[in-house]
């Protein structure tokens, strides 16, 4: 099947879809009409009147517009523009229009200079001139006001302005993002370059329940702004987190369509799978952040330490994301359409074996002998090629084309403000065919709006809709272990019956004659061919796995928030806020009887749907003080409550046999025509879910003179029954923090130049968290298993069916907590041009959930207790430096992370607990375990010390002597998956224009298991089999399918890799071009993702290998991460 191009016809219809909207959106804006009834009113309060009805801001100078007239205007259905030249018909003031602001000016001094007074000496000046930024480029809605007095005015589209005000006095110039500028007023002409503010643009940070000054922080928070977020190519919004703060690790599992990515901060503290972070976006609590497109969103905040954590309590114990989602800019409005087309290629994947180099495998591994009269008996019986050398690498993937459109409507004036985004992904993926896709159709909505000077509204929600297809990958038999593992002597096809293997060509003739409802895999160009040379391999063929299933997911999800701000008096806020969440998810799979070999086939049909919908709500009222005292005593108190309430209904439906609907043409493949034949099978299931979850939260600051601040945590959790006991549900968890900003001491200012050292700042912190996501269904108590026990009565062999206990209760079972201590410093130089974070911290978790062997007579073996303890420990830094050159910007910013994990503690009774493998393996491989004194999760197998003289391999003794036959007592660590450092480092210039962006991110101490392997006619990756040519590794016969020798440290790699996540390259057209065709902003750029990637590892990408929580590091089959070329353009009107 053909892949969609980027101009398709899907594209097409989206992109036409988007220009509609916007052409629409346009001509309602120049053809707004109003009403207005305005009788003897001051004109402050008439054109107060008609700029709310335009939803415009006000912009004049008092000195120039006599504000106190009394004016009166009667207009129906008349255009902004008509009805102001009614209203000011006879006056000397005139105005214009600048993007969603009215300037109005007086007409007398638009052409005045320099006024005198009656003795020629100079009294007040007529100011004008432009407000540019570094780059020359006009800085439109800038402010210019007079120090001491409340004249002022703003820039135009121009960046030009113009204001009468007092010979002499100062002019000042202020733009968000950019250091005020300060003028004295002895000339008419003033222009002004203003300089970003470095420091500004990272002032405010979201925080639980509220906001703060970063320089009045006292934890650990990592924050990530919109512009480091812009030009990504994934849609995945953790993923766009990846390498941009310390100590937090993205995992990204998969590289296939609509694969979201899993965020770890300061690693695993959990021996369970609930392992993430909450996550909460714009004060909602959700489930995943997938839904989100990056370039919806305005920040990410990680509360990395406890202190900062705590105020989430029971559900923060392995860190809180904060995202806030954008709103429209006051004081404009714009148009921005943004498109993405991406071309997708193979990423990093093991170089296997061509058929001369799998040919000399197999004789290193069977002998000369064995395999040359393997080859013969192929030749002979099925006429197979010996010149056969497929390439399935080439043969499965293919490039193709992923589209990404967004248009954005946002605005706002002093009143309110809106955002309005709509966001299409449309991502095919590069496994021929059409099986693997992923399509998404986003809505953003946020407005706000002041009712009166007290009383603000507001919502945030999101609207998605996806839909997603996907191909089997890391599992025994999946599409992608067939692709890594069937040989190159293969051919791709089979296109005549003597080529089939003998029972394979049984069903053949069988279903030419008519006589067998059986699916032979294949296309046009023939049958999908099963391996000569082992013939039991499971699943056959990497493209008829692709075809077997029938699978599809979709769904519709809402997520969003709407509240209300009362402020009574302007130190205090209360906040109260509805947060919910409805999704809906359909899933459906259909499968027919089919034959790839003696060990895969299906026998029967089978379809399955199962459809999910849920809602959420959280209601949330909490209370915000802030004051100053004496100028210099800020004190701060926030105090509130949160109910949450989760429903659930899942039905879910099947159907086996080999005949089990009423006809087999694709409109009736549905649960609905499923027939009442005798052997067909059905299965029915569904069931209904509440969970509840009371909390009670506070806060209090304080900040003395800008140099010492304090802060207090506390919050109370209580879950409903099915996760704890009635005595046992409420947790309460405490923090507390402080903070030193030492370069407001005197002695500091006095005996340090700012332009060496401007800021210092010492911080600790010690806190609580819980991870209540570990217990679910009742786990403290024990219920009765009805029918699953024979018993004997008497002296005679009879047995009765009866009931028993499924468990044993465990009333004091209770949540995982954690506590951690976080010691940090902050500092800037030079000028502010470079900044350093440094965190050191230290994590214990206790109450480890484990399942503990219980005794034999209590008729149950095993019971859930509390009986694990973990600590996490590392080291962060984080640095940026930003500086120019003339018109040359640049920024350099780099974090790393290092960790330490391991199980402290671990209930006697119980010696280890295990994890993950490779399933289906032949020979054994290696399976990870969680015990004491060891990694979280590390691989156990036997330590290889080597090749013997004789050629065959060598392994250590748990003593540490040599011997060529360890023992089961032998096994001991051969490595972690989990990395002892993560880094990251993002490079960013610009240049008259055009901007450049490099980043990359890495991890190191990681190991990785090469876990594709199978004794027989299997391929294996080109490196490790060099090391077996090499002598690095033992005779290749000596340990063909050892159980030993693979399952030990000679196939676990170092994991470490680099890989250089971006090359952008951007160019943004000059305003007095686009200005010229009315639009605001242009910009285009070509971006290379994932394009580099450098490691060690001769296997599949290292990054790929997280798929298990309880085995990071697991090399098994999983879909390589693409290569993009990203071809992007941005423009605003």
């Amino acid at each position: 099947m053909e892949k969609d191009s980027p101009f398709s016809s899907t594209g097409r219809r989206c992109i036409v879809t988007l220009m509609c909207i916007f052409v629409t959106a346009f001509v309602y804006a120049q053809q707004q009409k109003i009403s207005v009834s305005i009788k003897e009113l001051p004109l402050k309060e008439a054109i107060s009147q008609i700029a709310e009805k335009a939803l415009m801001n006000v912009a004049y100078s008092k000195e120039f517009v006599d504000t106190s007239r009394k004016v009166s205007l009667e207009v129906k259905d008349t255009d902004v523009s008509k009805a102001l030249t009614l209203l000011l018909k006879g006056t000397n003031i005139g105005f214009r229009f600048l993007d969603d602001s009215i300037l109005f000016y007086n007409k007398e001094y638009q052409n005045k200079t320099e006024p005198v007074d009656s003795q020629g000496e100079k009294k007040e000046l007529y100011v004008k001139g432009k407000v540019t930024d570094e780059n020359t480029e006009p800085i439109i809605g800038a402010t210019v006001s007079v120090k001491g007095s409340t004249t002022g005015t703003i820039t135009d589209i121009n960046g030009q302005y113009s204001i009468k005000v007092p010979y002499g006095s100062t002019l000042r110039y202020s733009y968000v993002g950019y250091r005020e500028e300060s003028v004295i007023a002895k000339a008419t002409t003033v222009n002004v370059v203003m300089k970003e503010n470095a420091v500004s643009l990272e002032d405010v940070v979201v925080v639980g329940y509220g906001v703060q000054r970063k320089s009045d922080l006292t934890g650990s928070v990592a924050s990530v702004k919109a512009d480091e977020l812009k030009g990504l190519s994934t849609t995945d919004a953790a993923a766009a987190l990846q390498g941009k703060a310390s100590g937090v690790q993205i995992l990204n599992g998969s590289g296939k369509p609509g694969q979201g990515a899993s965020i770890r901060v300061r690693g695993y503290s959990s021996n369970s799978n609930n392992i993430g972070p909450l996550l909460i976006v714009d004060g909602l609590q959700v489930s995943s952040i997938q839904y989100l497109d990056p370039s919806m969103i305005e920040s990410m905040e990680v509360l990395k330490d406890a202190a900062s954590a705590a105020i989430y309590g029971a559900e923060a114990g392995n860190g809180v994301v904060l995202i806030t989602t954008k709103s429209g800019k006051k004081g404009r409005s714009s148009i921005t359409y943004s498109g993405k087309w991406t071309n997708q290629s193979l990423g990093d994947v093991p170089s296997l074996l061509n058929a001369t180099q799998f040919k000399d495998w197999m004789t290193m591994q069977l002998g000369a002998e064995s395999v040359n009269a393997a080859l013969a008996d192929a030749q002979t019986q099925y006429g197979w090629d010996p010149n056969t050398n497929t390439d399935w690498l080439k043969a499965y993937f293919e490039d193709t084309w992923a589209q990404q459109h967004t248009l954005t409507l946002e605005g706002g004036n002093d009143r309110g403000s809106y955002f309005l985004s709509v966001n299409h992904v449309n991502q095919d993926g590069i496994v021929k065919g059409s099986k693997d896709k992923y399509e998404r159709l986003t809505a953003q909505i946020n407005a706000d709006y002041m009712i009166k000077d007290w009383l603000k509204v507001g919502t945030n929600t999101s609207i998605e809709k996806w839909s997603t297809r996907g191909i089997s990958e890391q599992g025994y038999g999946s599409s992608f272990e067939m692709l890594l593992l069937i040989d190159p002597l293969t051919p791709l096809y089979w296109t005549k019956p003597e080529q089939m293997l003998g029972e394979y060509r049984d069903y053949y003739n069988k279903i030419q004659a008519g006589d067998s409802n059986y699916t032979l895999f294949g296309d046009e160009n023939g049958y999908y061919a099963t391996s000569y040379f082992n013939q039991r391999l499971a699943g056959g063929n990497p493209f008829s796995q692709r075809d077997r299933s029938e699978s599809r997911n979709s769904g519709v999800n809402v997520n969003g928030t709407a509240y209300m701000n009362v402020t009574p008096v302007k130190q205090v806020t209360f906040t109260s806020r509805l947060g919910y969440r409805i999704s809906f998810n359909n899933e459906s799979d259909y499968q027919y009887p089919y034959y790839l070999n003696g060990q895969t086939k299906g026998d029967n049909y089978i379809i399955s749907g199962a459809s999910r919908n849920s809602t959420w709500y959280q209601w949330e009222n909490f209370a915000n003080y802030n004051d100053i005292f004496a100028g210099k005593h800020a004190v701060g108190a926030m105090a509130g409550m949160s109910y949450r309430q989760s429903d659930s209904n899942f039905v879910s439906a099947n159907a086996s046999g080999s005949d089990i609907l009423k006809a087999y043409s694709s409109n009736f493949i549905y649960l609905d025509c499923v027939n009442a034949n005798e052997g067909t099978t059905k299965n029915i299931g569904g069931i209904k879910g509440t969970t509840r979850a009371l909390s009670y939260f506070g806060r209090v600051t304080y900040s003395y003179d800008n140099r010492y601040s304090v802060q207090a945590n506390f919050r109370a959790d209580a879950f409903d029954s099915s996760k704890l006991s009635k005595d046992n549900r409420w947790g309460k968890f405490f923090s507390a923090s402080a903070g030193w900003t030492f370069s407001n001491e005197s002695f500091f200012k006095d005996n340090v130049n700012p332009s060496i050292m401007s800021y210092g700042k010492l911080r600790a912190s010690w806190g609580q968290n819980g991870n209540v996501n570990v217990l679910s269904n009742y786990a403290y108590t024990a219920g009765i298993s009805t029918n699953s026990q024979f018993y004997n009565y008497g002296s005679t062999s009879a047995v009765t069916f009866g009931s028993m206990p499924n468990g044993i209760a465990n009333p004091n079972l209770t949540w995982e907590t954690s506590e951690q201590i976080d010691l940090g410093a902050d500092f800037r130089f030079l000028n502010d041009r470079l900044s350093v974070g440094l965190d050191y911290y230290k994590k214990y978790t206790r109450d480890l959930l484990v399942s503990a062997p219980t005794m034999p007579e209590s008729g149950v073996s095993s019971m859930t207790m509390n009986a694990g303890k973990v600590e996490n420990s590392g080291f962060e830094v984080e640095l940026s430096w930003k500086d120019h050159i003339g018109d040359f910007k640049y920024g350099i910013s780099a974090n790393m992370a290092t960790l330490h994990n391991e199980v402290t503690y671990l209930d006697p009774s119980i010696e280890r607990i295990s994890g993950a493998t490779v399933e289906g393996a032949s020979p054994e491989v290696v399976r990870c375990y969680f015990e004491q004194g060891e990694p979280i999760w590390y691989m156990r197998g036997f330590k290889y010390a080597g090749r013997a003289a004789d050629g065959t391999a060598q392994y250590y003794t748990k003593d540490g002597e040599l011997t060529n036959d360890p023992q089961a007592d032998d096994m001991t660590n051969i490595g972690s998956g989990l990395p002892t450092l993560t880094y990251g480092i993002t490079l960013n210039a610009e240049y008259k224009g055009f901007d450049f962006t490099l980043f990359g991110t890495g991890a190191a101490g990681n190991d990785v298991y090469y876990g594709l392997y199978r004794s027989g006619y299997n391929n294996l990756s080109e490196g490790i089999y060099k090391d077996f040519k090499s002598g690095k590794l033992p005779d290749a016969a000596s340990v063909t399918g050892s159980g030993t020798f693979w399952r030990s440290s000679a196939m676990v790699y170092d994991g470490s890799f680099f890989k250089i996540k971006q090359i952008q390259l951007g160019y943004t057209l000059p305003k007095r071009i686009t200005n010229k065709v009315f639009i605001d902003n242009a910009r285009f750029y070509v971006s290379l993702d994932d394009f580099f990637t450098f490691t060690k590892y001769p296997g599949l990408d290292p990054e790929t290998c997280t798929n298990e929580y309880n085995c990071p590091g697991l090399d098994k089959g999983a879909y390589p991460i693409m290569k993009k070329m990203v071809f992007g353009v941005s423009v605003t009107f």
